[in-house]
């Protein structure tokens, strides 16, 4: 009973840590990654004085904890009560705007 998968030419090669990789030069040693117009101006901004401060702030800022993630179910109920209460005045804006009209 021999398969397609026995055979030792079909079985995957293991890389041995005793021999080099198969991969060429270019992929070993890449060559370093070109400098954008983005990436010089992002540079140029970061050298102003208190830009680092300003970029830990903005690390503090982005990091916190919003208050629908800390109270969920109070912000669904505040959410509620806010729908409820946009709904029933659009409602009623269309009730007065046909009781103008039909006099």
């Amino acid at each position: 009973m021999s398969t397609s998968f026995q055979s030792h030419d079909r079985l995957p090669r293991l890389h041995q840590p005793d021999q080099p990789p198969d991969l060429p030069a270019w992929m070993l040693d890449p060559p370093p990654a070109r400098r954008t117009a983005g990436s010089r101006v992002a540079a140029a901004l970061l050298a102003l004085p208190g830009a680092a401060a300003l970029r830990r702030r903005w690390w503090v800022w982005q990091g916190r904890r919003r208050l629908y993630q800390r109270f969920p179910n109070t912000m669904k109920v505040i959410g509620f009560l806010l729908c409820f209460a946009v709904s029933l005045g659009l409602v009623m804006a269309v009730w007065v705007l046909l009781a103008r009209l039909s006099t």
